[in-house]
């Protein structure tokens, strides 16, 4: 006698699919970014449901309500697998690939299912597995390095729900005797962990994606309030978060923190001569350039209309004042283009010394105002604040 009956377990699994189909479509009203996600996830749980609460429904003497378990089983399964991957941060399946995918394991199944019972069983326990190793090799990253819980939680379930497909599988093989309407061959002791396994894993997948949808979110608009729209770099705001521990750990390590306030020379004159769009054309290409003189990892930040900022790691005071130099040389060695037109840009830069104990704003201070000496001086050009010991 089984311990428990598989059929109501998947019963209440497929209940718990549509509810899964049903909060993901309440998501998406208020979820633009994953619209296109959430909505294929919530048509492969409801395909799930569907396909589990007709196997404990229709008369048990019937046999197609096998046929239509796996076939759900599998095509929600593939559906949910493309739309996962968007969710870990893997480049989208075009949707040709993805038809193509469930077309040809919809086949496979269906030759099998014409090829008899035992044959049936082995082949659909094997492409499930074979999905499920596939789900989880898209999600590896997740599982060595996850960026959040969400994405720890579902790398888990995930694996672990591989892993059942491994056992099934071998019990399917090694299975002598009728055909199981569950398409569960795994001995009757087992069969308690798989019934709850199987009854729950559709809601549990749910909220996981769920929870990854907004994971993702919730990255993506911390990014967008710490990243400017205009030139891509760091915030005013974004900059002034990480500061702190910017100076702790540069002089921890011996160095000398310092600031480098920088203005675009003559910016109001080109928004007035060419429009305030090639003005945003200048502050962009700028910026680039700016990025690309500097060493990866180093904080610049639009601090404000025409200014970026600077921290700098340096040795003294002497080499943050020649990589001012090297940074106005890289804006104005070469002159901007756009489309036809040649532009040459300058910028003025000043530079402070933030030593140990002093105060950020009085910093910027004192570059603001070795930047205004640049600019008295005739600009594009570099200067440095006196240090005061």
């Amino acid at each position: 006698m089984q311990s428990i009956d598989m059929l109501f377990a998947y019963l209440i699994g497929g209940f718990g699919a549509w509810a899964a189909a049903l909060m993901m479509l309440v998501a998406v009203q208020g979820d633009r970014l994953h619209r296109g996600v959430l909505s294929r996830c919530a048509w492969g749980f409801a395909l799930l449901g569907v396909g589990m609460v007709l196997s404990g429904v229709v008369d048990r003497a019937e046999r197609w309500p096998i046929l239509a378990l796996a076939m759900s089983a599998l095509v929600a399964t593939l559906v949910i697998y493309r739309a996962l991957r968007e969710l870990v941060g893997a480049p989208a399946v075009p949707r040709r690939r993805r038809v193509g995918e469930i077309a040809a394991l919809s086949m496979v199944l269906l030759l099998a299912w014409m090829a008899g019972a035992r044959s049936f069983a082995v082949v659909f326990h094997l492409v499930c597995l074979a999905v499920a190793l596939g789900i989880v090799w898209a999600v590896r990253r997740a599982l060595v390095a996850p960026r959040n819980a969400a994405e720890a939680a579902m790398a888990v379930t995930l694996l672990f729900y591989a892993g059942t497909w491994v056992f099934a599988l071998d019990a399917a093989v090694r299975h002598v005797g009728p055909e199981h309407r569950h398409l569960l061959y795994v001995e009757p002791r087992f069969l308690v962990a798989y019934g709850v396994i199987y009854a729950l894993v559709p809601l549990l997948v749910g909220a996981h994606v769920l929870n990854l949808a907004n994971a993702r979110l919730d990255r993506r608009l911390r990014q967008q309030a710490s990243t400017d729209e205009l030139t891509g770099l760091l915030t005013r705001r974004a900059l002034n978060e990480r500061v702190a521990g910017w100076h702790a750990d540069v002089l921890e390590r011996g160095r000398l923190p310092a600031v480098l306030l920088m203005d675009v020379d003559h910016f109001k004159p080109i928004n007035d001569t060419h429009g305030h769009e090639r003005g945003d054309e200048v502050l962009r290409a700028v910026s680039r350039r700016l990025r690309g003189a500097l060493r990866e990892g180093t904080p610049l930040a639009r601090w404000g209309g025409e200014e970026f900022l600077v921290l700098l790691d340096a040795s003294d005071l002497d080499e943050a004042g020649a990589t001012a130099e090297r940074l106005r040389a890289a804006i104005s060695a070469t002159p901007f283009a756009f489309g036809e037109e040649r532009m040459r840009v300058t910028i003025s830069i000043g530079v402070a010394a933030w030593p140990d104990g002093g105060v950020f704003a009085r910093a910027v201070a004192a570059a603001d105002a070795a930047l205004y000496s640049a600019k008295r001086e005739g600009r594009d050009r570099a200067r440095v604040a006196v240090r005061e010991d």
